[in-house]
C-alpha cells in the first residue's frame, strides 16, 4: 500500500508541474496572442496612446533635479557621517571655502617663479567683479600682530628686543639693543595683568588680513603686500631667495613665526645642510562665504550650498589663476577653487552626451542592416527609427516621473540611455526574429491573425526577460546608497516603460510597415510603388537563422561539447581566483577625468603634498559646561593614548585649565560658577594661548573681549588620525573613535567628523550591501523565472548561468584594474538582469520546441540565437564608445558591460544548449495550432479586448 502511495506520489508530482508549466505559458501566449490581434485591428490609436503618455510623463521633468555633491550621492541616509553633517549644515553651515594653486618645475626657489606667484597673487587680490567687490570682500581674515602695540599694552617698558629692519620698519630702532626670551609666555602673562583694559582696546584694534598661505609672505612688509613688496620682487635675485627661505621664519603679513619649509616640497639641500631648491610648492587662499545667503538665494543648478557672488568670484580667481602666458619655461600649475569639483563632475556627466549621439547613430545602423533587406521594399529604415524612437520615449517617461516624485539625477544615471537602449532593442530584435521564424500555416493568415501569432510567441519571452530586469532593479532600490538607490528606480521604471513601448508603439508601427512592404511600396517612399517584388530578398531571409543552425549543428557534437565545458570550467577557474583578489577601494576624485586641471591638482597633491593623517574634530552641542570639562578633557588624553590609530589630540581644555591657575582660580573647573566660567572663558578666549581656539566654539551671542561670554552652543576639539592602508585598517579606527566618544558619557550631542568619514562609512557598508543586493536579485530572477516558466530544472539551469556569469565578470575586474566601489556596485546589479537576459530567451524557447534534447538544442539555437546574438552586439555597440570616455562612471561601464556582453553571450549561446544536450528538461508540450481554451483566457481574452 505505501508502495503505492509512494508510486502516485511521484508520478503527481512532475505531473501538476508540467501542468503548471504549460498553464502558465498558455494564459501568457493567449494573453499577448488578443494584445496582438487588438495592436494590428487599431495601431493608430496605440500609437497615439503611446505619445499621449510620453507627454503627459514628461511633464515630470519639470521638477528634474541634478545631485552632485558627494555626501548626498554615497553617504547611507541613516550613517552616523550623513545625519551630523546635515545637523551641521542646517544649524552651523561652514562657511570656509579652500581655493590652492600647486607649482612645480626643476626648481621652484627661483626670482623668476616667486615673480610669477607673486603676480597671480596681486591680480587675485586687486580684481573687481560685476559687483565692485574684491578679495578683501570674500577672504577668510586673521589678525596682524603688530608688535608696538603691545609695548603700549606693557607701559613701554624696556626689555631686550631685537627686530628686523625690513619685517617691522623704523619705529622699531629705539629698542634694538634689548632681546625678548620668551614673547609668547610674556604676552600671555600680559593678558592676565593688563585685562580688560588696555589689552582688550589693543587686541580687538589689530588689523586684519586675507588668509593667503604661501611662502611670499616671507617678503611681505608690516602686515601687507604694498609698494615696497613690488619694489622687492623687481630687484629679486635667485640669492636673495635662497637666503631668505634659509634664514628667516616670521610672516612678513601676519607678523607671527612659521615653518615656511612646509609650503615646499622635494626639498634640495647641500652639504651644510642648506636649502639649495625644490620641486613644488603652492598658494593656499581661505575664503569666506556668506551662508545665509547661500542657503536663502543658492546659485541654481548646483549641488552644493554655494552663492551667487561667491560662485562668481571663485570662477574670476579660476581665469587668473588658468592663465599661464607669462610662465617662465618649465613652471607647471595646477589649479583647485572651491567650485571645482562640481563643475568638472557635472560637465563630465553631461558633456559625455557625444557619447550618447555616437552610440544611438552606431545603433541605427547595425539595426538597419539587421533588422531589414537590402532592397527598395524591404529594408526598414523608419520602423528602426520608431524603434529606437520608442527606447527614447522610455527615458523620457522614466525621467519624467522619477523626477516628479523627488528621485535626483546622479552621476551613474548618464549610463541609462545606454543600458535602456540595449534592452529595448534587444526586444525589439526578439520581435523582429519571432515573425521572421512564423510557421507556413501561421504565414497564410491574415494580417491581424499573423500579428497575434507573433506576439504568442515574442509577448512571452520579452516579459520573462523584462521582469527579471525590473525586480534585479527593484531589490537595488532597497539599498541604502542614495545614488545606487536614485538610479536602481530610474532603471526599473525606465525598464517598464521600454518594455510597453516596444510591445505597442513599435509593434504598432511594425505593423503599418509591413502593410507597405505587403503592398510593394518603396521604403523610403512609401508613396512609390514598385511593380514586383525581388525573389531575391525573400532567398536572403533567414541567412543568420541558417548560420546558427550550422553553428548548433556543430555545437552538438561530443567532443565540442567536452571543450565547451572544459573552457567554461577554465574560465570559472580563473573568475574565482581573480574574486578572492578583488579589492575595496573607493576615491572621490575617480569621478573627476584625468586630465582635466582639478583632477592633475589631486595626483599633483598626492605626489608633492601627501597627508599626514586624517584629520578630525569632535563637536560638542549643549553640552553642560563648565561641569563637563573634566570628561572632555579625559576623552583627549584617551584618544592621545591610542598611540596605534591617533597620531595627536588637541584639545582646549588643558590649555582652559591652565590659564585658570595664572588667573589664581582655585576650585576644580568643573565646579566654577556660570559667571566665573563665562568671565574666565571669555579672557581665556582672548589670549595668546586661548586665541587659537577662538574659532571652536559657537556662542549665543557674539563674544566680546571684556564682556562675560554668552552660553556656549558649540564647542569643539581635534585629533589626527595615523596613515592607514585601506578600509581594513581605516574602517576600525573610525569605529574606535566613536566608541572612545560614547563611553565618555559627556552632556549633549557629541560626535565626531573628518572628510575621510565620508569615504570610510561608505567603506564600511559597500562589500555587504553588493553582495547582499547580489544575492537577493540573483533569488528573485529565479523565483520570477521559475514562474514565467514554471519548470524547476530549466530555471536552475538560467540560475547556474548566471551565478557563472557573475563569477567571471568579478574576477575579470580584478584583472582590469577594477575595484568594488559604488559605480561597479551599481553596474553588477545592471549585470545581473542582462545576463539573465541571454539564458532565459534561450530556456524558453527550448521549453517550446518538440523532440530529442539535441534535435530541441538546433531548433532553439537556430529560431532564438540570431535575436540574443543581435541583442548582445546592439548592447556591445551601445557603449564601445565610452572605451574612450573620460569619466570614471562611463570607463567602469564599458569594462564591466564588455565583460557582461561577452560572459553573458558565452553561457546563454554556448554552454547552455551544451548543458541542455545533456540534461535538459522536457518540453513544455503544446502546439503552435490547437489552442488550449479555458475560462480564464476567455476571460483575459475579452479583457484586453476592452481595453
Amino acid at each position: 500500500m505505501t508502495k503505492e502511495i509512494s508510486e502516485r506520489r511521484a508520478e503527481s508530482a512532475p505531473g501538476l508541474l508540467n501542468k503548471l508549466q504549460g498553464s502558465t505559458l498558455r494564459i501568457l501566449e493567449d494573453v499577448f496572442q488578443s494584445y496582438g490581434e487588438f495592436v494590428a485591428r487599431h495601431p493608430v490609436i496605440v500609437i497615439l496612446s503611446c505619445v499621449a503618455l510620453t507627454c503627459v510623463c514628461g511633464g515630470g521633468l519639470y521638477w528634474f533635479r541634478a545631485e552632485n555633491e558627494g555626501v548626498k550621492l554615497w553617504i547611507p541616509y541613516n550613517s552616523d557621517y550623513r545625519l551630523n553633517n546635515d545637523w551641521m549644515f542646517e544649524n552651523y553651515p561652514r562657511d570656509l571655502r579652500f581655493n590652492s594653486l600647486i607649482l612645480t618645475g626643476e626648481n621652484v626657489l627661483t626670482a623668476q617663479v616667486l615673480r610669477t606667484m607673486y603676480r597671480v597673487s596681486k591680480s587675485i587680490r586687486t580684481m573687481r567683479n560685476i559687483n565692485n567687490e574684491t578679495w578683501d570682500d570674500h577672504c577668510m581674515k586673521r589678525p596682524v600682530i603688530k608688535v608696538p602695540s603691545l609695548f603700549d599694552i606693557f607701559g613701554r617698558k624696556r626689555r631686550e628686543i631685537k627686530f628686523d629692519d625690513d619685517l617691522f620698519g623704523d619705529e622699531f630702532d629705539e629698542e634694538k639693543d634689548t632681546v625678548i626670551t620668551d614673547p609668547l609666555k610674556l604676552a600671555t602673562q600680559f593678558s592676565i595683568d593688563e585685562y580688560p583694559d588696555p589689552y582688550c582696546g589693543i587686541v580687538t584694534g589689530m588689523p586684519l588680513a586675507c588668509m593667503e598661505l604661501s611662502i611670499l609672505e616671507l617678503f611681505g612688509q608690516g602686515g601687507d603686500y604694498d609698494e615696497r613688496t613690488d619694489d622687492v620682487m623687481e630687484t629679486l635675485t635667485d640669492e636673495i631667495v635662497l637666503d631668505v627661505i634659509n634664514n628667516k621664519n616670521v610672516s612678513g603679513i601676519f607678523l607671527t613665526p612659521y615653518n615656511f619649509t612646509s609650503y615646499l616640497s622635494n626639498i634640495e639641500y647641500n652639504t651644510q645642510g642648506e636649502i639649495i631648491g625644490a620641486k613644488a610648492t603652492y598658494i593656499i587662499w581661505l575664503g569666506r562665504m556668506n551662508m545665509t545667503e547661500a542657503k536663502l538665494n543658492p546659485a541654481p543648478g548646483r549641488g552644493e550650498p554655494i552663492s551667487m557672488s561667491m560662485l562668481q568670484w571663485e570662477g574670476d580667481m579660476l581665469e587668473v589663476m588658468l592663465n599661464k602666458s607669462d610662465y617662465p619655461k618649465g613652471l607647471e600649475s595646477f589649479p583647485n577653487v572651491a567650485r571645482s569639483f562640481g563643475d568638472i563632475a557635472g560637465s563630465t556627466i553631461i558633456g559625455d552626451i557625444t557619447f550618447f549621439v555616437a552610440g544611438y547613430i552606431m545603433m541605427f545602423t547595425y539595426v538597419q542592416i539587421m533588422l531589414g533587406k537590402f532592397s527598395c521594399v524591404e529594408h526598414r529604415t523608419y520602423l528602426s527609427t520608431v524603434g529606437i524612437l520608442g527606447v527614447i520615449m522610455g527615458i523620457i517617461v522614466s525621467y519624467g516621473i522619477c523626477s516628479a516624485a523627488g528621485h535626483f539625477y546622479g552621476p551613474m544615471h548618464s549610463v541609462m540611455p545606454f543600458l535602456m537602449l540595449g534592452i529595448g532593442i534587444d526586444d525589439m530584435f526578439v520581435i523582429i526574429q519571432c515573425w521572421d521564424t512564423l510557421s507556413e500555416e501561421e504565414k497564410k493568415e491574415n494580417l491581424v491573425k499573423r500579428f497575434g501569432f507573433l506576439m504568442k510567441q515574442a509577448g512571452a519571452a520579452i516579459t520573462v526577460t523584462s521582469a527579471t530586469d525590473v525586480i534585479a532593479f527593484g531589490v537595488g532600490a532597497f539599498t541604502i546608497l542614495p545614488a545606487l538607490q536614485s538610479f536602481c528606480i530610474y532603471a526599473a521604471v525606465g525598464i517598464v516603460a521600454t518594455f510597453v513601448f516596444q510591445s505597442s508603439f513599435f509593434l504598432a508601427w511594425m505593423n503599418l510597415d509591413q502593410r507597405r512592404i505587403e503592398s510593394n511600396r518603396n521604403g523610403c517612399c512609401p508613396c512609390y510603388v514598385h511593380p514586383e517584388t525581388n525573389n531575391q530578398t525573400q532567398e536572403r531571409k533567414g541567412a543568420l537563422q541558417r548560420v546558427f543552425k550550422k553553428y548548433a549543428e556543430y555545437l552538438i557534437k561530443t567532443p565540442v561539447k567536452i571543450s565547451v565545458l572544459l573552457v567554461a570550467l577554465v574560465l570559472t577557474g580563473f573568475g574565482v581566483y581573480g574574486n578572492v583578489l578583488l579589492r575595496q577601494e573607493f576615491d572621490p576624485t575617480w569621478f573627476l577625468p584625468q586630465d582635466t586641471y582639478i583632477a592633475q591638482w589631486f595626483v599633483n597633491n598626492k605626489m608633492y603634498f601627501p597627508s599626514s593623517g586624517e584629520r578630525g574634530t569632535i563637536y560638542f552641542s549643549g553640552t553642560e559646561l563648565p561641569a563637563d570639562i573634566d570628561k572632555i578633557e579625559k576623552l583627549s588624553q584617551d584618544l592621545r593614548e591610542q598611540t596605534d590609530i591617533i597620531v595627536k589630540s588637541d584639545a582646549w581644555t588643558r590649555p582652559y585649565i591652565d590659564y585658570l591657575q595664572k588667573l589664581n582660580y582655585t576650585e576644580k573647573p568643573s565646579k566654577l560658577n556660570k559667571t566665573a566660567f563665562r568671565s574666565s572663558l571669555s579672557q581665556f578666549l582672548f589670549s595668546p594661548v586661548g586665541a587659537v581656539y577662538r574659532n571652536g566654539f559657537n556662542f549665543k551671542e557674539q563674544l566680546e573681549c571684556g564682556e562675560l561670554a554668552s552660553e556656549v552652543q558649540l564647542s569643539e576639539i581635534t585629533y589626527t588620525h595615523r596613515l592607514m592602508n585601506g578600509p581594513e585598517e581605516h574602517v576600525p579606527a573610525m569605529n574606535r573613535v566613536k566608541n572612545i566618544i560614547e563611553s565618555a558619557n559627556i552632556s549633549g550631542k557629541v560626535f565626531a567628523m573628518a572628510m575621510g568619514y565620508a569615504t570610510w562609512e561608505t567603506d564600511e557598508i559597500i562589500s555587504l550591501e553588493i553582495y547582499r543586493n547580489m544575492a537577493l536579485a540573483i533569488v528573485c530572477v529565479f523565483i520570477t523565472t521559475l514562474l514565467f516558466i514554471s519548470n524547476l530544472g530549466g530555471s536552475l539551469l538560467i540560475l547556474v548561468c548566471v551565478c557563472l556569469t557573475l563569477v567571471d565578470v568579478g574576477g575579470f575586474m580584478h584583472f582590469w584594474g577594477l575595484t568594488i566601489d559604488t559605480v561597479s556596485c551599481n553596474n553588477l546589479i545592471i549585470a545581473i538582469g542582462l545576463c539573465v537576459d541571454y539564458s532565459a530567451h534561450v530556456m524558453h524557447r527550448f521549453l517550446t520546441e518538440q523532440g530529442p534534447r539535441e534535435d530541441r538544442v538546433v531548433q532553439t539555437v537556430s529560431n532564438i540565437g540570431p535575436a540574443v546574438f543581435n541583442g548582445g552586439v546592439s548592447t556591445f555597440l551601445a557603449f564601445v564608445l565610452l572605451a574612450t570616455s573620460r569619466s570614471h562612471v562611463f570607463s567602469s561601464f564599458f569594462k564591466i558591460f564588455f565583460l557582461v556582453v561577452s560572459f553573458g553571450l558565452f553561457h546563454g549561446l554556448v554552454v547552455l544548449p551544451v548543458i541542455l544536450s545533456f540534461i535538459g528538461p522536457d518540453s513544455a508540450h503544446y502546439t503552435l495550432v490547437t489552442r488550449y481554451q479555458t475560462d480564464l483566457n476567455d476571460f483575459l481574452r475579452s479583457f484586453m479586448y476592452l481595453c
